[in-house]
């Protein structure tokens, strides 16, 4: 499943109604997977970027620009945070608690 032009439903005959649901709870569950931002995005989503060969980048919406987050080579499986992102820990306890919970 890709993307749907909007998520809201409007009043409507209930199989046009049905198809309609059926189409953006299928949108959500797929992430909005598309090569471009779904058109009914709004500040906060999130989506998933295909437009490169072998990669799927997580990209959040924030009412003006996509904000990568992250992205997966399906090829390795290997994630790459973008160039511009650090990741910083200040409690030390923090990784071996994360690593238990898995």
């Amino acid at each position: 499943m890709t993307q749907v032009s909007q998520v809201t439903l409007d009043n409507q005959a209930f199989s046009t109604f049905r198809a309609n649901l059926n189409n953006s709870i299928n949108a959500l569950n797929s992430q909005h997977i598309g090569s471009s931002r779904p058109s009914s995005a709004v500040a906060g989503t999130i989506w998933l970027d295909n437009s490169a060969t072998d990669t799927i980048a997580m990209k959040l919406f924030d009412g003006s620009d996509d904000l990568e987050l992250f992205s997966i080579n399906t090829s390795t499986n290997a994630i790459t945070l973008p160039n511009d992102v650090s990741i910083t820990e200040t409690d030390p306890s923090a990784i071996p608690f994360a690593i238990a919970l898995g």
